[in-house]
């Protein structure tokens, strides 16, 4: 019942700052951005449903996908991790062939020619 109303809170909270961060966007003083990237940072780490809206967003909407990849691999380890439970299948294949095709480059790269 506690973490149940924990999490009620916590969400509360988190669309409360997308609100306010909908309202203030277009302010001078840039408050609108960051609280719109804690309210959605909340939501994801806290809503399965939350998840899944950003997971069809990033799948339907390439520059999205692209942008949030380039930030998980930017934010920190707890930011990272949580940006990362919202990718794509076809995101996750995509980057698990593109590391794989890295490390084989390096691999080929690293021996000595004769």
């Amino acid at each position: 019942m506690i973490s149940n109303l924990r999490q009620w809170a916590i969400l509360g909270f988190a669309f409360l700052c997308l609100l306010a961060g909908l309202a203030t966007i277009w302010l001078p003083i840039p408050t609108g951005v960051p609280l719109l990237a804690l309210g959605a940072f909340l939501v994801i780490a806290n809503s399965r449903a939350g998840r899944n809206a950003v997971r069809r967003l990033r799948k339907n909407i390439g520059w999205l996908d692209h942008a949030l990849v380039w930030l998980e691999d930017r934010a920190g380890r707890p930011f990272g991790r949580v940006l990362k439970t919202t990718r794509p299948l076809m995101t996750r294949h995509r980057r698990k062939a593109e590391e794989t095709s890295m490390r084989q480059r390096s691999g080929r790269n690293d021996q000595p020619k004769i």
